[in-house]
């Protein structure tokens, strides 16, 4: 009755270029394609940050931005449970206080299932999961929890080690919203459920007094131990550097190395195709 009850109530999250319905959720979104587009592209997923006083939308720009700046891309705006974008639109779910509390098991599950929907609609060739601030805090909870899911990290700006960040937080803001640990998922205290395969590209401002860069380098060495293709990239700026050319110039240099590879081996194929024709 529960589940009956549920998709009656989400009878029109039908539009999978704008919402997508999975596990009992309907989470928005804004879909972007680039101007050409094969049968097996690449899907770019991008995650907002934590956002307490705004309606997030640059999710949607940066996916945007990537779109047109790429080929064989399909990019995907994703906002967050419980948020609500520019144009009044709210996926399902409980924003939380956006202290570190919303990376948790249930928003990462949603999001997570929603990935998964996209994937068996557009059987992408790889899989570049984005996010930005809380955003890249999920979207390292969601390569540890769902190892096979994604295949690239993109993550900026990210308050990897939780209680460290809500530390700095209340240092630097002296709110007592940020006093003190709390029970939610830690990135640094997921490392050793990620995939060996997955690669993971850390980028984080010079100047950033909100996720200090000491979070990014300490998330980058506990996956290093654990033997994944990892790099980290200090960015000239402070926090809200996601749209700056140099982030989008950077998953634009990931983007070409999959487009690359996949005219490399569309290639070796079409030979072997003419050696078994002889």
């Amino acid at each position: 009755m529960t589940l009956f009850l549920a998709n009656l109530v989400h009878a029109g999250c039908k539009d999978i270029l704008n919402e997508i319905f999975a596990g009992n959720n309907c989470t928005k979104i804004r879909t972007y394609k680039s101007a050409v587009v094969t049968d097996d592209p690449i899907l770019i997923v991008v995650l907002h940050g934590d956002a307490p006083f705004d309606n997030p939308g640059y999710q949607h720009r940066f996916a945007q931005l990537v779109a047109n700046k790429n080929s064989n891309v399909i990019t995907v705006g994703m906002l967050r449970p419980g948020y609500t974008d520019p144009t009044g639109r709210t996926s399902d779910g409980v924003k939380g206080d956006a202290i570190g509390d919303n990376y948790d098991e249930k928003r990462v599950n949603q999001l997570a299932q929603a990935i998964e929907k996209l994937k068996k609609t557009y059987s992408p060739s790889k899989v570049i999961l984005a996010g930005h601030s809380g955003g890249a805090a999920i979207t390292a909870n969601i390569i540890s929890l769902f190892p096979l899911l994604i295949d690239h990290a993109f993550i900026v700006s990210c308050p990897c080690d939780v209680n460290a960040w809500r530390e700095n937080m209340f240092s630097l803001t002296n709110k007592s919203i940020f006093k003190g640990n709390i029970d939610t998922l830690s990135p640094i205290d997921l490392v050793d459920l990620l995939n060996k395969k997955t690669t993971i590209s850390i980028l984080v401002g010079k100047n950033d007094k909100v996720a200090i860069a000491d979070l990014s380098e300490k998330y980058k060495k506990a996956v290093t131990k654990k033997g994944l293709k990892v790099t980290l990239t200090l960015i000239e700026g402070q926090h809200d550097i996601f749209l700056s050319p140099d982030i989008v110039n950077a998953i634009t240099g990931i983007i070409n190395d999959y487009n690359n590879a996949n005219a490399a081996d569309a290639k070796s194929r079409a030979a072997d195709l003419v050696m078994c024709t002889y």
